[in-house]
């Protein structure tokens, strides 16, 4: 769309101006989410920002005008970072990985009002954006299809952008009641957030341990190729893995011990999502039993690391 200044009838030049601008716009988030969108007025934002509501209105015409302003920032926003968290080469890395950097980077994004107010007033009054509309979301879900097909080529075309459309609508109605909560619940659901959106697309596009060993160890490396104190990681997890028979799992438990210093249970849940915890505390006792790791802490809380 064409509407990159008409927001503004003086659109601010000098220094002065601009933080004026910039008072006027936080003061509408705050009157904005303390009084609601439609009952908020331009002399209440024009208080909150300590002004004149004469210089309010040398910037812009009404609370429309200030409101659209915020919704093209957060436009702006995403058409930066959505390219950067939905790449193909983002989307190679653990499932885990993937679902925890969208969820955690839009957590932090949506501490800030401003866009917190524009994303919660869209499933209010959609009919007053300018910039958003259902083609963002249908271009999202087709993007977001064509990524999970990359991940597993056997999946129909149209089984991705079912998927796709489930994991987009889930994820933003969760968001739509973290961000009407407060802190503690907010950052609450954003972590069950994340849970429920791995568990949803794990079935199809998952990670095997083997996969995530090898992200795991080349994460460190700029140019694809391991460092030396990852080369060594793999080195000493492979040597262990063969000299007493492990299977893929508790190598790549073994990896993460030598990366971190450390691993719990709910840690190599998130490696080998596909695997029940049963079957994974088996693999820990048996890596204990062989003594190559020893643990530490209560049975619900239990640290492994590896046998001194």
């Amino acid at each position: 769309m064409t509407h990159i200044d008409s927001d503004f009838l003086q659109p601010p030049q000098q220094h002065r101006s601009q933080i004026r601008v910039e008072q006027i716009l936080q003061a509408a988030a705050e009157v904005f989410w303390e009084k609601g969108y439609d009952v908020a007025t331009t002399h209440d934002i024009a208080k909150r920002a300590q002004t004149a509501v004469g210089t309010l209105y040398r910037f812009f015409p009404n609370k429309l005008a200030i409101f659209h302003v915020l919704e093209k920032r957060h436009k702006q926003y995403l058409d930066e970072t959505v390219p950067q968290l939905m790449s193909p080469e983002a989307f190679q890395l653990p499932l885990a990985v993937v679902i925890r950097r969208i969820v955690e980077t839009y957590a932090e994004y949506f501490e800030n009002l401003g866009p917190r107010i524009v994303y919660i007033q869209y499933y209010l009054t959609p009919n007053i954006f300018l910039y958003f509309d259902e083609s963002f979301d249908q271009t999202m879900i087709q993007g977001l299809a064509q990524l999970l097909q990359g991940r597993n080529s056997a999946l129909t075309s149209e089984k991705c952008e079912l998927l796709a459309e489930v994991f987009l609508r889930t994820y933003q109605a969760l968001l739509l009641v973290a961000l009407r909560s407060n802190d503690t619940r907010r950052h609450q659901l954003h972590l069950e957030t994340q849970n429920v959106l791995i568990n949803y697309l794990e079935p199809y596009v998952g990670d095997t341990p083997e996969e995530w060993l090898r992200h795991r160890i080349c994460a460190d490396s700029p140019d694809s190729g391991l460092s030396s104190s990852q080369t060594a990681i793999q080195a000493q997890a492979e040597t262990l893995t063969q000299q007493h028979d492990l299977n893929p799992r508790q190598q790549a438990a073994i990896a993460h011990v030598l990366t971190y210093g450390s691993l719990t249970i709910q840690a190599l849940e998130s490696i080998c999502l596909s695997t029940s915890r049963r079957t994974l505390q088996r693999d820990l006792k048996q890596l204990i039993e062989k003594k190559i790791f020893e643990s530490r802490g209560n049975t619900n809380q239990l640290v492994y690391k590896m046998a001194s």
